[in-house]
């Protein structure tokens, strides 16, 4: 059970790190907004879904992530269960 606890808070670490706010009604969702653009991401456990108003914005936000950890872009998502 450590390791769960000690991943979130690694990663909302980052996340604050990069501007990014976490939200209250879901924990798992991030929030970048800036000058009326945004990056919006959901994990769960290990899998990050994004969203960004702009290009620009959803390279940045790949970058940022690859900084700190190393990732495995999978492309589009073309189903996401749940919703």
């Amino acid at each position: 059970m450590q390791g769960a606890y000690n991943w979130t808070e690694n990663l909302n670490s980052t996340f604050e790190g990069y501007g990014y706010y976490k939200s209250k009604a879901n924990p798992q969702i991030h929030l970048k907004v800036f000058e009326n653009k945004f990056t919006l991401t959901s994990t769960w456990t290990d899998d990050i879904l994004g969203a960004s108003s702009t290009i620009e914005d959803k390279r940045l936000a790949k970058i940022q992530l690859g900084a700190s950890y190393e990732i495995k872009d999978l492309g589009k998502a073309k189903l996401i269960l749940g919703m």
